[in-house]
């Protein structure tokens, strides 16, 4: 079946003028954030280079390689860079940052792909522990470090560039752009037109009550693979469209591997048994912990993983036997009430899977949208 690739080359010969912005552009330029544009595209809103020139920069790089976080982008960046449609897109206001005594991980990148039409991309989680911690954070936390940075980066490109705006993200990518647009002030969320979630978690309903949450909801268009797993933590209180993947399981995670249907991508009914299963584990194992368990949790987990000395999972894979035999040796000395303590709560999710078995094999009804 075709992917975005194919989009790319049935479409790339035709500009935004002749073909309007559709939720394949939103797709592409969602997972373009993830590309290592440091040192390529400015910070500055109004230094603006083409993407072609922005793409030439990054090749340019000898080590760009073992900055890339998914196999594919490589061949996103050059194939949209060589199209007609992306090639000129305006590309500025680059963001990379990663502070580990706050737990924050947060990158974007602002596209202007009409005049005064810009689209602000969210990075979702990369490879970092940091990234990954503050993902866990998520259930004991909020705001995030990382959503506060996503509404400040979107409030202050509406200042200067007073345009009209989209804004999109994959994964965590997808949640800031939803945190930005409903927690903004009534002025700036006049500015947007469309909020594009990809496979990104949702919000807790009384997290959202009181924000513009409800306000701009038939602006947000979600979407997530039939077994997904990340796009359904927490509630969506908005809509969400099920896609169909050509992966399994947590795979589907990857919009490589999602379907698509001429400019749209392709619709299901509803997700699998397996995405049922995942979320009502998750949801089970959450509600029996305290805020103070799953930020104690949390804790103790990641410093564990910090004292392999690596920053990235990628650095801890490259000497696999080596990092384990770190991390078991250190958890062995722990203090008998931390060690219980993580034990206690690996079981509780163990005890919440067997409780959910039967949503894998049957059991449960899926989760239909229509």
């Amino acid at each position: 079946m075709a992917d975005i690739f194919d989009y790319i080359s049935w479409r790339g010969d035709l500009t935004f003028e002749q073909d309007g912005f559709n939720e394949l552009d939103a797709l592409v330029l969602s997972r373009l954030s993830y590309l290592p544009f440091d040192g390529a595209v400015s910070s500055c809103l109004f230094d603006e280079i083409t993407l072609e020139q922005a793409a030439m920069r990054v090749f340019a790089t000898d080590d760009y390689e073992k900055n890339l976080l998914w196999k594919g982008d490589a061949d996103l960046l050059k194939a949209t860079a060589e199209s007609k449609r992306f090639g000129k897109i305006l590309v500025s206001g680059y963001v990379n940052e990663v502070e580990s005594d706050v737990s924050m991980q947060f990158s974007a990148i602002t596209f202007e792909f009409l005049k005064k039409n810009y689209f602000i991309s969210y990075r979702g989680t990369d490879f970092s522990l940091v990234g990954w911690q503050e993902d866990f954070n998520m259930f004991f936390t909020f705001p995030l470090p990382s959503q506060k940075k996503a509404l400040d980066y979107f409030e202050k490109a509406v200042r200067m560039l007073n345009g009209k705006f989209i804004l999109g993200g994959h994964s965590k990518g997808g949640n800031l752009a939803v945190y930005a647009g409903a927690f903004t002030d009534e002025n700036s969320r006049n500015h947007i037109d469309y909020i594009y979630n990809f496979d990104g978690p949702g919000f807790s309903l009384d997290k959202i009550r009181d924000s513009g949450f409800y306000e701009i909801d038939d602006r947000i268009y979600t979407f997530v693979p039939q077994s997904s797993i990340f796009g359904m933590i927490f509630e969506h209180e908005e809509s969400y469209t099920i896609v169909k993947s050509n992966q399994k399981g947590f795979l589907q995670h990857d919009i490589y591997s999602w379907e698509i249907e001429q400019n749209s991508l392709i619709r299901l009914k509803s997700t699998t048994n397996f995405s049922v299963f995942f979320d009502h584990t998750l949801k089970e194992f959450v509600e029996s912990l305290t805020i103070a368990q799953r930020r104690e949790f949390t804790k103790e987990v990641f410093a564990l993983l910090s004292l392999t000395e690596t920053a990235t999972f990628n650095e801890m894979l490259k000497n696999p036997l080596k990092n384990t035999g770190t991390i078991l040796k250190s958890f062995a000395g722990l203090d008998s009430k931390t060690r219980n303590m993580l034990l206690k709560t690996i079981f509780a999710f163990v005890k919440s899977a067997k409780n959910n078995f039967s949503d894998i094999t049957g059991g449960q009804n899926k989760i239909t949208v229509s």
